[in-house]
């Protein structure tokens, strides 16, 4: 009878032996594949200036997933480093692979800090998926944070088209522009024709009701006119950086650009 519960005493251990051998198998796969997900973004951070950072001076660079407007960016990778000599400045960041989707926006920025203090910043869009892969690490330039001008207006502002659909505005004539009024009316110059209508904003949107212009012929210019009036119908989003606006269409392309002019 001893010998009976010793024997399935030794079976139970066994089986217990088995199956904890095949969690730990199952745990070990787990983790190899955990593993395969991750993958290394290299980075080269740098400032066009000769300055010299003072001691202690922190880098911090992110990879963002800025596909959603108006709510705060998705940190996917952070890393901080404190910078010793000048630019530029190496820096990985590990992130999953499985968090790069499709059809996503991303985005890397970089500050330099000291003390609480910013000194240097990222001002543009930089996506490091928007391009092929290469081993060379992604270049980020950052700005000087006392040179950097405060955001002007939408309204009441004189835009000057400085760009459609990625190619620059060569003005023969009289230069396109657009301005807004704070009571939701726009008028402005295509290149042939001036127009005139309404516009909503809410938050970062920007919709273009029907509009209207005076019906002239031109020789030159016309292929500007109709490139602006596109523009203007399918923009969906804008954003403005210091004195530039920037007009996206709903996919999240940039369709133009306008420059803050001033006259005296």
């Amino acid at each position: 009878m001893s010998f009976q519960k010793s024997s399935l005493g030794c079976v139970a251990l066994l089986t217990t032996s088995i199956a904890l051998s095949g969690c730990t198998q199952e745990k070990a796969h787990d983790n190899t594949t955990k593993q395969k997900t991750m993958a290394t973004l290299n980075t080269q951070v740098t400032y066009l200036d000769r300055s010299m950072l003072r001691p202690d001076s922190i880098l911090t660079v992110k990879l963002l997933d800025v596909s959603k407007m108006d709510v705060k960016a998705d940190i996917i990778s952070e890393q901080a480093i404190e910078l010793n000599g000048g630019p530029p400045y190496d820096v990985s960041l590990q992130y999953e692979q499985s968090k790069i989707k499709a059809g996503h926006r991303y985005s890397v920025s970089a500050r330099i800090e000291n003390q609480g203090q910013l000194l240097y910043i990222s001002t543009t869009n930089n996506d490091p998926f928007a391009q092929q892969q290469t081993d060379q690490p992604y270049k980020v330039i950052v700005s000087k944070a006392a040179a950097l001008k405060s955001d002007v207006t939408l309204t009441n502002t004189y835009w000057k088209a400085i760009s459609f659909n990625g190619e620059t505005v060569e003005v023969k004539t009289k230069e396109p522009f657009i301005q807004f009024k704070a009571d939701g009316t726009t008028h402005g110059f295509l290149g042939c024709n001036n127009f005139f209508g309404s516009y909503e904003v809410n938050e970062q949107t920007l919709t273009f009701k029907p509009l209207a212009s005076t019906q002239k012929m031109c020789i030159e210019q016309m292929n500007i006119e109709t490139t602006m009036s596109a523009v203007l119908d399918t923009a969906s989003e804008f954003a403005i950086d210091g004195e530039t606006l920037t007009m996206k269409d709903a996919t999240g392309e940039v369709i133009a650009t306008f420059q803050a002019t001033y006259f005296n």
